[in-house]
């Protein structure tokens, strides 16, 4: 029952940290404090969706479904919960570089404008 719980909260964490990466550089524009913590996610995103590095959160996620007696689903947490119903798994890497550019690409458009702002 708490691993289940657990495996939810990390799905949860997951989601926000995704919703930070591609949304934070708007909340950089209302706090501008943040943007050296919204810079460290965005890195550390394109790294993982680009250069394939993993994410921690997604075996911590898998572990805790397991102890809780569900079997996990095998391919990455993008992949399982964004681009299933909408690409093809073989797609999957190109998809991933595809999303990293995107997401880099509209974070610097956001970061120009603040940059133009100040």
């Amino acid at each position: 029952m708490i691993d289940r719980a657990l495996a939810r909260l990390m799905v949860t964490l997951h989601v926000a940290y995704v919703a930070f990466v591609v949304f934070g550089s708007l909340l950089v524009l209302r706090w501008p404090g943040l943007m050296w913590v919204h810079l460290a996610a965005v890195v550390w995103a394109f790294g993982t969706l680009v250069f394939d590095l993993g994410c921690p959160l997604t075996p911590w996620e898998k572990t805790f479904w397991r102890r809780g007696g569900v079997e996990p689903y095998p391919e990455g947490f993008l992949q399982h919960h964004v681009l299933r119903t909408r690409f093809a798994a073989e797609h999957s890497r190109r998809n991933h570089i595809l999303i990293g550019l995107v997401v880099t690409g509209f974070n610097l458009a956001v970061y120009s404008m603040i940059l133009l702002r100040s």
